[in-house]
């Protein structure tokens, strides 16, 4: 195999098969914590069907230790070490120092007589990567071989997929996309809770009745714990080992957002409005030009396009309000900016350097309100609703408009509630220790409402 040293200390396997899987920098890390998480799609990739695959997601999510899981889940099924290799492109000075590289490993695998492994880690490190991705398929290198190309910016990886048309391979989903582990995931991980009970509860109807319990109880401080660590494995390790999530690991995370953002030619005092301003008005209608008003951007479209950006990182959600007559977005109606997990937004308030209030409920209740936007999300298009007043969640489930009311205050108020009873259906997900009706629509737990939708979108179903 390739003698390059950039490639020696995430190979080891080429040192044999044991070394990797003991020594391993990055399985080494994830066994020295309290909680270790195998990401599900490991066993859902299409490993054994030759093609071009790219996986997404935001930095530090864990698109380098899935890769690696992958490499563990061949190793031990008996895959010879020399048809597995994994490149972080981060080291490469070009393109063409890529294709060098990636020559010499297609020329290892293609001794073997057989299919071949390249796991490209964030690729987009590379200008004019897909070029020499395009330039091997066409060689015929890559006829025997599984590509993963994975990328923290999903508009930047779309753009180059362009490139590669009729080059993909003939696996039904080519593109996959990695977010932070979900309530349900979350809850799983943690196991504290029965896991009979979890199960139980997370797949019932999402409207189904519940009655007060010590599972209940125990479900609602795990939503809290949620609201502190997000679905970020490293933040919800400490959560594991201490009382809070660390300054280093909310700095990490502020960091990548910085870095990357800087990394596009971007000003870094316009993202700390901008952030600013989500943050200010997180939930909250907006159009570009009203977000712009409270910056020193002279221009709204800068303001749009530092959001989609930081959208595209899976740091932002942008949810529009629904035009019911297409069951599409209404482009000309304001739109809601949230963080795209409630850590994420934790992590920007530290950089900010403003006040987190991060226990008080006006706070719960706007990134309740992003959580279940965001788990929602998973499964296709969210929606706001916007009428005689606000519903803040919806969806479809074939041509059926779904409501969802986020609602974490004491007492329900019905001036508060204007459009949903309107309508005279949907659900509410309030601050309640059991099921209860408001003028015939279901009141249940937000925990529970949203473990349940959690579990569609682990289920891939609406």
């Amino acid at each position: 195999m390739s003698a390059d040293p950039r490639l020696l200390a995430h190979n080891l396997h080429w040192q044999g098969r044991d070394t990797f899987l003991q020594h391993d920098p990055t399985l080494h890390r994830v066994r020295g914590n309290p909680l270790r998480w195998r990401w599900p799609l490991v066993d859902e990739l299409p490993l054994h069907t030759p093609g071009i695959y790219t996986l997404v997601g935001g930095r530090q999510i864990g698109k380098s230790t899935l890769l690696k899981q992958v490499m563990a889940r061949l190793l031990e099924s008996g895959i010879a070490p020399e048809r597995l290799a994994y490149v972080t492109c981060e080291p490469f000075v070009d393109a063409e120092d890529l294709r060098q590289v990636l020559t010499d490993l297609l020329a290892g695998f293609a001794a073997t007589g057989k299919l071949g492994w390249l796991l490209l880690d964030e690729v987009t490190y590379v200008d004019g990567w897909d070029r020499i991705v395009k330039f091997l398929a066409d060689a015929g290198q890559l006829d025997n071989c599984f590509l993963l190309a994975t990328g923290s910016d999903q508009v930047l990886i779309a753009d180059s997929l362009k490139r590669l048309p009729g080059r993909r391979g003939p696996a039904p989903v080519i593109d996959f996309h990695l977010r932070p582990l979900s309530f349900v995931e979350f809850c799983r991980l943690r196991g504290h809770l029965d896991a009979t009970a979890l199960e139980h509860l997370a797949n019932a109807p999402l409207a189904a009745p519940v009655e007060a319990s010590p599972v209940l109880e125990r479900l609602d401080r795990e939503l809290h714990d949620y609201h502190r660590s997000g679905g970020f494995l490293p933040a919800i390790n400490d959560l594991a080992r201490g009382d809070d999530v660390t300054i280093a690991t909310l700095r990490t995370y502020a960091d990548w957002i910085r870095g990357d953002v800087l990394r596009l030619d971007r000003n870094e005092r316009y993202l700390r409005e901008v952030l600013g301003g989500v943050h200010r008005r997180h939930g909250s209608q907006v159009t570009w030009n009203s977000f712009a008003k409270d910056l020193s951007i002279d221009h709204p479209k800068t303001v749009s396009d530092y959001v989609a950006i930081l959208e595209r990182m899976d740091a932002l959600l942008v949810v529009p309000a629904v035009q019911e007559h297409t069951r599409g977005p209404a482009p000309k109606m304001a739109r809601k900016v949230f963080f795209a997990d409630p850590f994420i937004h934790r992590a920007v308030l530290s950089w900010l350097a403003a006040d987190d209030r991060l226990e008080s409920d006006a706070r719960l209740q706007r990134d309740l309100e992003a959580v279940f936007a965001a788990h929602v999300a998973r499964l296709g298009e969210v929606f706001y609703v916007k009428g005689a007043g606000e519903i803040d969640v919806a969806w479809y489930e074939g041509k059926d408009l779904q409501l969802l009311e986020v609602k974490w205050t004491t007492q329900l108020r019905p001036e508060e509630l204007k459009e949903i009873r309107r309508r005279g259906r949907g659900i509410i997900a309030g601050r309640v220790g059991r099921s209860a009706m408001f003028e015939a629509i279901p009141v249940l737990p937000a925990a529970v409402v949203l473990l349940r939708l959690a579990q569609r979108s682990a289920m891939g179903k609406a």
